[in-house]
């Protein structure tokens, strides 16, 4: 197949934007990307999919979601971010199985519709990974831990390979540094190494996690009660990274949710050890934990993506509404909408360790492409004016299978 469109970029800084540009794919995989022309006299027997109207660029990388969380945000908001855990467990009482199902049918397609074709779940009520496997989008699906005893609390996982499909890989998401005892990180650490599997938690998120670690006054201490914890228990740190890094957690192969909470040595910690980060920021502003230090971060190397987060604290899943808000936020600090939209795609795969084969449009990648509509707008930002104007897609392929198509096209 060759796709043919307006305007084609890659997003590869060495790389242009090319006008009247084409993809050719065969078998899932990219074999070239550039000016139409040339493509299809290169690949003459490949049939023509034609876009009008339209930018070819490679497809978005969610770095988190929690797809069993249905919308409640409105319905749990609070005044702290302690009060919103606590209203979070209370609302997860009244949901079932199927409404944890149904949230995922209806995640899934507003995904896909608008563009996301791989994602990093959190999956916590194990509704997730069979829809899915059904979807046709890659993941890597973290399997949520809580426990703050030494119990091995993860048997039911231990069948769980990194490769059961050519799309689905799987890891372990130990839940925080507080909800999780460092009995139960060691044991997690081991069992991820002895399987090759990737871990994800959610990091320095709020000022009272900190206080918590610093064994300051904590209103996180009100979870620790209503679960029964001992207080005695909770991790003991200067701060969230160094705690996880005294017990050997930082590394290449763990993703980091939120970092909003850090410091200059956290940033040294992160960057020494290749740790990578995903930033939601609609969700931090939701909860209330403040504004992660997205310029420090790029400035230092790290690798970061982008990720909504669930509908418990972010409005929406479209990575395109994610996007905006980011670039509104941080293009004070000289961020460029480029620079977002990199956090959106190849950020994302890096993070996921498979920027060898997502993230850009490059030959030898797999074909995850999408397909958004040309903006009316001409600015000369080309990047500005996507995020301004892009609400979903045209087109969306994963593996070179066209997974969704606009009617309008």
């Amino acid at each position: 197949m060759i796709i043919t469109c307006e305007k084609l970029a890659a997003a590869k800084p060495d790389i242009p934007l090319i006008d009247n540009g084409a993809v050719a794919i065969n078998k899932g995989t990219i074999l070239a990307a550039g000016a139409a022309d040339k493509i299809k006299e290169r690949f003459s027997g490949h049939r023509i999919y034609r876009l009008r109207n339209a930018v070819l660029l490679p497809g978005l990388v969610n770095l988190h979601t929690h797809l069993e969380l249905p919308p409640i945000l409105d319905a749990i908001r609070a005044k702290s971010f302690p009060d919103w855990v606590l209203n979070l467990i209370q609302a997860k009482k009244t949901l079932t199985p199927d409404d944890y199902a149904a949230a995922v049918k209806t995640n899934l397609v507003a995904l896909v519709h608008t563009g996301t074709t791989s994602i990093a779940e959190i999956c916590t009520h194990g509704e997730s990974p069979a829809l899915l496997e059904k979807t046709g989008l890659r993941a890597t699906i973290f399997h949520e831990i809580i426990s703050m005893n030494s119990v091995r609390p993860f048997t039911s996982l231990s069948s769980l390979s990194p490769h059961p499909s050519s799309l689905i890989h799987h890891g372990f998401s130990p839940h925080t540094p507080y909800t999780v005892s460092e009995a139960v990180f060691r044991q997690i650490k081991k069992s991820a190494q002895a399987k090759h599997l990737r871990l994800c938690i959610h990091v320095a998120e709020s000022k009272e996690e900190i206080r918590l670690l610093q064994r300051k006054k904590s209103e996180l201490e009100k979870l620790y009660q209503l679960a029964g914890w001992d207080l005695a228990g909770a991790p003991k740190g200067s701060s969230s990274f160094e705690y996880l890094n005294r017990i050997g957690v930082l590394s290449s192969n763990l993703l980091t949710v939120h970092a909003v909470q850090v410091t200059d040595k956290d940033i040294r910690l992160i960057k020494k050890t290749k740790t990578s980060v995903a930033h939601c920021p609609r969700s931090n502003k939701a909860t209330g934990v403040g504004r992660m230090p997205l310029k420090k971060f790029l400035d230092a190397g790290i690798t970061v993506g982008l990720g909504t987060d669930s509908l418990a604290s972010s409005p929406s899943i479209n990575m395109w509404d994610e996007m905006r808000y980011a670039f509104q936020i941080h293009k004070k600090d000289g961020i460029t909408a480029e620079a977002i939209f990199r956090l959106a795609t190849i950020g994302g795969a890096k993070a996921l360790g498979m920027d060898k084969e997502l993230g850009t449009l490059e030959p030898g990648k797999k074909a995850d492409i999408i397909a958004v509509p040309l903006p009316k707008k001409n600015t000369g930002d080309f990047y500005s004016d996507l995020l301004r104007e892009t609400k979903s897609s045209i087109m969306t392929m994963v593996d070179g299978k066209v997974l969704y198509e606009d009617d309008r096209r």
